[in-house]
């Protein structure tokens, strides 16, 4: 079977699209990724996954380029898109398209009915699909966006989703969603989890963060992820911290992502302030991965985007690499960590969070819920389940089968948890 995977972001960075990728190409299937381009080859080989590049410098530049952008604002439809899995259609036929962007939705449905093959979306929940959108392009198609892809229209796409022949999404709540709020066939919709292999930290990476953050040998240090999050989520973190050193005294705090430029300041200025100042440090770039993998805790100070319906894949990383976790309390991220009793959920405010950080200050305690996470992602949580039902949902789609039978293997195929 070849497999056309459509994503309006850059691959390999993007995580979701990776893990997919791989399921399918383990399970003997070939792979062709059509994605934006970034100063990055038109096309290449990588790890058995052919990868096709829109080049974002040109995508809209040009007489062919301008023709690109008004078709696709009046259309939603993609004519880069639609030209790059035509050529990989004529190298190698397609036999299913899958779509990762709800702006390209039509895009991979209209590539399904010219080719005649499956289109399958794999989309967050309702909520998040609408509100993702990443940003990219400058101010201008920043303006553009907002003007011709107002939240209205995007949430009209979401209908556009009983087309498909299946829809992927990212937890169970977000499947309920779907049924409830958007009228899509339970049959034809399943869960795969962003869940992660258990992991041992490199103890030469950890080393080489903690000193490159400068923090002691000895000292509790925790990760706090400032991607999607608020700003007035930060600066709890940061009096939270604070409160939490009079208990905790060995606390360390690295914020790692950028909040932006006057967020950032603000909060250096904050943390001054409170007499924190030494043992907060922001890093707005570096691998995520290697943070948490070198931390003794990992906390989220905001809700993800959608949060009734919504898991960050950060919190999977976390729970492999025997990390405990502090998250907001969304009836998802609850309901996970009850499962794997991998971590805690807080309340909003200041002293939920510190109180939490001074509970896992206790060397005993976090490494008890570490262990717990690391346990669950080798598993109820083990990636191999969901790479499983990935491979078993193509099979069933390619298949096409009739109405009873599809009832029967959608079914088997959805997630059920794991005790």
């Amino acid at each position: 079977m070849h497999v056309c995977l459509l994503t309006a972001g850059r691959y390999p960075p993007n995580g979701r699209v990776r893990r997919h990728t791989e399921a399918l190409h383990r399970a003997g299937h070939a792979v062709t990724v059509c994605a934006r381009g970034v100063d990055e080859p038109d096309h290449e080989l990588r790890g058995g996954i052919d990868i096709e590049r829109v080049a974002d410098d040109s995508l809209y530049t040009g007489a062919r380029g301008v023709l690109d952008g008004v078709r696709y604002a009046l259309q939603f439809v993609h004519p880069a898109w639609i030209r790059a899995a035509s050529a990989v259609d004529d190298e190698e036929e397609i036999d299913v398209v899958c779509v990762f962007d709800l702006s390209l939705v039509k895009t991979g449905l209209a590539l399904g009915e010219r080719f005649d093959v499956p289109a399958v979306c794999d989309l967050p929940g309702p909520t998040a699909a609408v509100a993702s959108d990443p940003s990219r392009g400058g101010r201008l198609r920043g303006v553009a966006r907002r003007v011709f892809q107002p939240r209205w229209r995007r949430g009209r796409l979401v209908k556009r989703l009983t087309d498909a022949d299946w829809l992927v999404t990212t937890c169970e709540e977000a499947r309920a969603a779907y049924v409830r709020e958007r009228d899509v066939d339970p049959r034809k919709l399943s869960v795969a989890r962003d869940t992660v292999a258990p992991s041992e930290a490199d103890p030469a990476t950890v080393s080489e963060v903690r000193e490159e953050l400068g923090f002691e040998e000895d000292a509790f240090v925790v990760a706090a992820l400032a991607e999607g999050s608020s700003r007035d989520s930060l600066e709890t973190l940061v009096e939270a911290a604070a409160r939490a050193a009079d208990e905790a005294v060995s606390l360390r705090v690295v914020v790692v992502g950028d909040p932006g430029e006057e967020t950032l300041d603000d909060l250096e200025t904050l943390a001054r302030r409170r007499l924190a100042g030494g043992r907060i440090r922001f890093r707005t770039e570096g691998d995520l991965t290697d943070y948490v993998a070198a931390s003794d805790a990992c906390v989220f100070p905001s809700a993800p985007i959608g949060p009734e319906t919504a898991v960050p894949a950060a919190l999977y990383e976390a729970m492999a690499a025997g990390v405990p976790v502090v998250a907001p309390d969304t009836p998802p991220i609850r309901r996970v960590l009850a499962e794997t009793e991998a971590g805690r959920v807080v309340d909003d405010g200041t002293g939920p969070l510190a109180d939490a950080l001074v509970a896992l200050a206790d060397t005993e305690t976090r490494a008890e819920i570490g262990a717990n996470g690391r346990h669950a992602a080798g598993t109820a949580y083990d990636p191999a389940i969901d790479a499983a039902r990935l491979q078993r949902g193509y099979e069933w789609v390619r298949a096409r089968p009739e109405s009873d039978p599809a009832s029967r293997f959608v079914s088997a195929i959805t997630y059920e948890p794991t005790s």
